[in-house]
């Protein structure tokens, strides 16, 4: 035999009483879902402050076969001697966001070295101040290419990224500098990154670096 649910009273209907216990169930309810609406802000804050203070260590969320990719080296002599904008250093010196630039972007279909995209820096003004290059105005170079740089990311954001056939970047720190790794691929416990610097191309850990500061996604329309 089917069971009928109470018919619900509409509020004109209810009791003085009924309608004070539905008022305390409401705001129980609203209080509790503030709780956690506030716990969420507070972690999301928390992590935020981390990734900016200390760095992170991502971990990924499935296995990834590492996307095929040409490697790109910061001591190629096709641009090692290229300077980067106003900043006095060169691309062997201190090249590795334009080398995991141009293995990251050919993984959403443009194909572009390492010295092409510092030249194209350069000669539109996408320097700030001559001293870092603005990868937010990347789409003026590649219309095509959906560029975003999350404050608060996990290994979550980076793991979607390769299921998804594109490869990603993270920055870490390199004795005094920022040095950029382009994530290609994951085993079960880390990621797996190609480091500009090495020279080799082969496929490194991630956690060999250390923590990770800044992560840099790109997508194409």
């Amino acid at each position: 035999m089917t069971r009928k649910l109470p018919k619900l009273k509409r509020i004109k209907d209810m009791t003085p009483d009924e309608k004070k216990v539905l008022s305390q169930r409401i705001q129980l309810y609203g209080g509790v879902a503030l709780i956690f609406i506030l716990c969420a802000l507070f972690l999301r804050f928390y992590n935020t402050r981390l990734i900016e203070s200390s760095g992170i260590l991502p971990t990924p969320r499935q296995i990834v076969e590492p996307i095929a990719v040409t490697y790109r080296a910061q001591d190629d002599p096709a641009w090692a001697q290229e300077v980067l904008g106003d900043t006095g250093y060169t691309m062997a010196q201190e090249g590795s966001l334009f080398c995991s630039l141009s293995m990251a972007l050919e993984t959403c279909g443009v194909d572009a070295d390492p010295g092409t995209l510092n030249r194209a820096f350069v000669d539109n003004d996408m320097y700030v101040n001559g001293n870092a290059a603005d990868l937010t105005r990347l789409s003026e170079l590649y219309p095509q290419i959906v560029f975003s740089a999350p404050r608060d990311f996990d290994g979550e954001d980076i793991t979607q990224a390769l299921v998804d056939g594109r490869a990603c970047m993270v920055r870490v720190q390199k004795g005094e500098s920022a040095h950029w790794l382009c994530v290609v691929g994951s085993t079960s416990e880390d990621f797996l990154v190609l480091d500009p610097a090495a020279g080799d191309g082969e496929a490194r850990s991630l956690a060999d670096f250390g923590n990770v500061f800044a992560l840099a996604l790109f997508d194409a329309n």
